[in-house]
């Protein structure tokens, strides 16, 4: 009796695994892309969480992508060997390459909701995101399995009649879980580093003080209190005696950073908006900051495009400012933030420190309702 392990067969599986790999690797690096490129990531299924690839993981991100790869390798192997002798060879092949990715995804997930289920139980998986890459493995599989499926479909003639050896499952078994170490030791890389940057971040905090001392004599331009443009001649739009800028809290990822900016119908009727806030910032010095701002997406928040939208009495629209962390250290910093409902409309002000330096990209949404684009989905 032949061996099943045929050379089309580990063919088929090795380019499974360069394909899975290539794949995951690829929706990383669009991920470290910022200023909107990072929306790109979402093309791609994402068959190891992005919790474990973040670069405060460190090399455990990248151990953790080609761990899934080999595992998917001899995953693939053992189900395609067993699946081949009960169906067509492509269909077996390909179903078997849908059911090994998906339980490489199951490990990672398990691995990157490890210390969440240690911290808060089994529940504390429904706030991990559990899941997202065993869906992801199996969407991937659907949609490349086909091209291993093809390649081994040799390999039933050379290796009839195939049999699994006993010890390969167990091999199988023991690699999915090699899966959920990995993921678990990455996840625990990136904590890690997480704690040692926000270490040294206030370190740095307390060393220094926030940007450069402010400079009655420095150059500049007071911020203009609006934005040269024309509102629209619209008699619902939410002017400024039937809705207000309200500022939420900021908020840090992985060396990003967000704002939500939430517009607040406080009138008795409906009112309408379209289109991106008008946003601006103010130095230490009291002078407009000399900030790009990009209307789209970043990696804190997607955007949903400019359309026009409807805010119910009491109800609030929301957009997300999104920008790359950067040292404050003697700069130019943000001390104020100034926003209006759209360009040529009051800008109204709030004092705020932001790690926004001279020279910084903001990303800024459109306005949307009742939907935060920071949450998941």
């Amino acid at each position: 009796m032949r061996t099943f392990l045929t050379p089309r067969l580990l063919v088929a599986a090795a380019v499974a695994a360069v394909l899975w790999i290539a794949t995951a690797g690829i929706r990383d690096a669009l991920l470290q892309i910022p200023n909107g490129v990072a929306q790109l990531s979402s093309i791609l299924p994402e068959l190891v969480p992005t919790s474990l690839t973040a670069y405060q993981s460190g090399g455990f991100g990248v151990v953790a992508t080609i761990v899934g790869g080999v595992v998917l390798f001899v995953v693939f192997v053992a189900l395609a060997a067993m699946l081949r002798r009960h169906g067509a060879p492509v269909v077996a092949s390909w179903f078997a390459l849908v059911l090994a990715a998906a339980l490489v995804g199951l490990g990672f997930d398990l691995g990157a909701g490890w210390s969440w289920i240690v911290s808060f139980g089994p529940r504390g998986l429904l706030s991990s995101g559990f899941g997202v890459a065993t869906a992801a493995g199996a969407l991937w599989g659907l949609a490349a399995g086909w091209i291993p499926a093809l390649i081994a479909r040799g390999a039933a003639a050379e290796s009839a009649p195939a049999r699994t050896p006993a010890w390969f499952l167990p091999a199988a078994a023991v690699a999915l879980v090699g899966a959920v170490v990995a993921g678990a030791v990455a996840d625990a890389g990136r904590e890690a580093a997480i704690e040692a940057e926000v270490a040294a971040q206030q370190e740095i905090d307390a060393a220094s003080s926030f940007g450069a001392l402010p400079d009655p004599d420095a150059p500049g331009v007071p911020v203009p209190e609006t934005a040269d443009a024309v509102v629209p001649d619209d008699p619902q739009w939410c002017t400024e005696d039937r809705a207000t800028v309200l500022k939420g809290e900021p908020d840090a990822a992985t060396g990003h950073r967000g704002m939500p900016l939430r517009l607040f119908n406080f009138s008795e009727e409906p009112c309408v908006i379209e289109g991106y806030p008008d946003i601006a910032f103010g130095d230490q010095n009291g002078h407009l900051l000399d900030v790009t701002i990009e209307h789209g997406g970043s990696f804190m928040a997607q955007d949903p495009g400019p359309q026009r939208i409807e805010i119910p009495a009491g109800g609030e629209a929301v957009t997300v400012l999104g920008w790359d962390a950067a040292s404050p250290h003697g700069a130019l910093v943000t001390n104020t933030v100034w926003a209006a409902q759209t360009p040529g409309m009051v800008r109204g002000s709030w004092p705020l420190e932001l790690d926004i330096v001279e020279g910084s990209t903001v990303a800024v949404t459109a306005w949307t309702v009742d939907v935060d684009p920071t949450s998941p989905g």
